[in-house]
C-alpha cells in the first residue's frame, strides 16, 4: 500500500480504507512505546497459515468487514471478503485462480491468464494478509504509552495524521490512534483504530475494533459473492 490513505466518506469497500481502517507497512528508527510488542504481533500474523479478522464498527457494534484466508500446501491464497457502508457493498472471493467480485449488486468474473486478474501468496500476497494489516508506523507517532491491569497490556499509539498521510472527505483529521490490546502471554488480544475529524467546528469520530480469530483453524472458505442465475461461470 501507498503512505497517502483518504478516508473517503463513500468508497469500495474492498483492501484498503473504509473510513478508519488506514493498512500500511511502514515502520522506522524512533523509540516508540510498545513497538516490540506491536511488531511481533506484525510478524506472528504474517506466518499464519490461515484466520478470520472481523472490523467492527465500536459506535453502531455492526460488522462491516470480514476477511477469511487460507494458504494452501503450495503458499496459494484463498481468501473472501466482504464489506459494507452505509449503502455501499463488496464481495470477493479469490482461490487463485478464479475471483469473483461483487460491488453494489454488480457482478464480475475473471481467471488465470485474463488482464486484471491477480493472484496472492505468500511472497506477493493480499493487503489485508500481510502485516500491514496491524498498523505501525515508527516515526509518525506524536505519543506513546503502555498500560497495564488485570493481566491485559495496552499500547496506544497517537498518530500525527499529516505524517502518515490521513484524510477525510468529511473535514480535517486531526487525530488518528491505534490501541492494541495483549494478554499476559503478549498474545494480541485485538486492536482498535479511532479517527478524529474536525468538519467546520463540528467534532466526528470514527471508530473501529480488529480481531483475529481462528488462527489456523480455517477449514473451508465459502465463496460470499452471489453468482447471477444467467451466468454460466
Amino acid at each position: 500500500m501507498g503512505d497517502k490513505m483518504k478516508i473517503k466518506e463513500s468508497i469500495l469497500l474492498y483492501i484498503a480504507v473504509i473510513m478508519v481502517s488506514v493498512i500500511f507497512a511502514g515502520c522506522g528508527v524512533k523509540d516508540v512505546a510498545g513497538s516490540e510488542l506491536v511488531k511481533k504481533a506484525r510478524e506472528e500474523y504474517t506466518k499464519l497459515d490461515s484466520a478470520k479478522v472481523i472490523m467492527t464498527n465500536t459506535e453502531t457494534n455492526e460488522i462491516e468487514q470480514t476477511f477469511v484466508f487460507k494458504y494452501d500446501e503450495k503458499d496459494v491464497l484463498t481468501f473472501a471478503y466482504e464489506g459494507k457502508y452505509k449503502d455501499e457493498s463488496y464481495a470477493q472471493y479469490n482461490n487463485g485462480y478464479e475471483c469473483y467480485t461483487s460491488e453494489n449488486g454488480k457482478y464480475t468474473f475473471t481467471q488465470r491468464g485474463d488482464k486484471d486478474f491477480q493472484a496472492y501468496d505468500r511472497d506477493s500476497t493480499h493487503p489485508q494478509a500481510n502485516e500491514g494489516l496491524i498498523i505501525f508506523s515508527a516515526n509518525a507517532v506524536e505519543e506513546s504509552s503502555v498500560l497495564e491491569e488485570d493481566g491485559i497490556t495496552c499500547v496506544e499509539h497517537k498518530y500525527d495524521p499529516e505524517k502518515i498521510g490521513v484524510t477525510s472527505d468529511e473535514g480535517n483529521v486531526t487525530d488518528f490512534i491505534a490501541k492494541f490490546y495483549f494478554d499476559k502471554n503478549e498474545e494480541l488480544l485485538y486492536f482498535t483504530e479511532e479517527t478524529v475529524i474536525d468538519s467546520s467546528g463540528e467534532k466526528i469520530n470514527h471508530s473501529y475494533k480488529v480481531e483475529i480469530t481462528e488462527k489456523n483453524a480455517v477449514k473451508d472458505i465459502k465463496n460470499p459473492v452471489q453468482i447471477p442465475d444467467d451466468n454460466t461461470q
